[in-house]
Formats: C-alpha cells, sequence, structure tokens
C-alpha cells in the first residue's frame, strides 16, 4: 500500500520536472542521466519510471509544456512579433529556458521524433491556426525555426554579433523578421 499522500507525490513530481528541466538545458537529452536527475530532486531513481515512465518521457512532461506559445496567440497577429521579440529578450539568463533544452535536445535520435511530434501539436499546429492565407502551417515552421535559431545562437553558442548588439536593436531586427512571416505569406507557384 502506497502511504505517500497525494500532496507529496505532487510535490515529489515537481521536484523531479523542475531538476530535469535544469539538467536537460544544462546538458541535453543524451547528456542527461536519470540518477543525476534524481540526485538533483534528491528522490529514488526509481520514482522517475513510476511518475514519468521513462526518460523520453520526462523529458515530453518537462520541456515542451513550458514553451508559451498560447500567450504569443492571445493579442492581435498584428503584433505577434513584437511580442515573441520581448519574450526571446526577457528570458536571457532567467530561469529555465525550454527552447535551449529543446534546441540541446533535437539531435539525439531517441528524442527527436517525440520533440518532433510534441513542436507540432504544441507550437506549429495552434500558430498556423491564427496564421492568415496560404501556406500557414509552413509559415508557423519558419516562425519557430527563427526562434530557435535566435536563441540557439545567442544563449547556447554566444555568437559575438548578436551577444554585442544591443537588446533593443537585436529584438526590434527579431520582430520585424517574424512579423514579416506572420504578414507576408509566400506565394509559392507550381513549377510545371
Amino acid at each position: 500500500m502506497d502511504a505517500q499522500s497525494p500532496a507529496i507525490s505532487a510535490r515529489t513530481a515537481d521536484a523531479i520536472l523542475a531538476a530535469a528541466r535544469r539538467q536537460f538545458a544544462s546538458y541535453g537529452y543524451d547528456g542527461t542521466g536519470l540518477r543525476a536527475i534524481a540526485a538533483l530532486a534528491d528522490v529514488n531513481v526509481a520514482l522517475i519510471g513510476r511518475y514519468f515512465g521513462s526518460k523520453e518521457g520526462l523529458f515530453l512532461a518537462a520541456v515542451p509544456p513550458k514553451l508559451e506559445i498560447r500567450g504569443l496567440l492571445g493579442g492581435s497577429m498584428s503584433h505577434f512579433g513584437e511580442r515573441a521579440a520581448a519574450i526571446m529578450d526577457m528570458k536571457s539568463g532567467r530561469g529555465f529556458d525550454p527552447m535551449t533544452a529543446l534546441v540541446r535536445a533535437a539531435a539525439s535520435p531517441a528524442c527527436a521524433p517525440a520533440l518532433r511530434n510534441a513542436l507540432n501539436r504544441q507550437v506549429i499546429a495552434p500558430l498556423a491556426l491564427r496564421l492568415e492565407g496560404p501556406h500557414a502551417e509552413a509559415r508557423a515552421g519558419m516562425i519557430l525555426s527563427v526562434m530557435a535559431g535566435y536563441d540557439m545562437m545567442l544563449r547556447v553558442i554566444g555568437i559575438a554579433a548578436l551577444e554585442e548588439t544591443a537588446s533593443t536593436e537585436r529584438r526590434h531586427r527579431l520582430a520585424a523578421m517574424l512579423q514579416h512571416l506572420v504578414d507576408e505569406p509566400l506565394h509559392m507557384q507550381d513549377a510545371d
């Protein structure tokens, strides 16, 4: 019989998720071990399997739900670029960054299929529903690509050209690129 109360179970799961987020953001999917997560959360490693089933299950519970796409979609799409760029700028150096964890996990053959499905379901599909005009899904994918690329170059790799540019200029340029993808649908012609 399990003597653990629901409140303790919730605190345990939350501690595991918080530890997993830190580890995945720092070391990527392949570089993160369940024992390290358990040690950081101060729990027995068997509890990870009990609560999340597997490392993949833990990653999917810890990282993709932290993407704040719904907040970006709440206002007028005519200001999407500004909202997105402001969020990308605000998160610099502040706590857990799900985009960094996603970028670091993307190369993992073990994680990539589940990550791709989660991004399609949780980011691209809702964003595409808000975009007007043709090729909404492709444009949503491009928006995610620009945001992930920006995050990777600034926060993971640390490109000097970005780091040395004033944050207001970076934010303005990023906002303009993202807004262009929202406002100017690609008019692809079929090659016959």
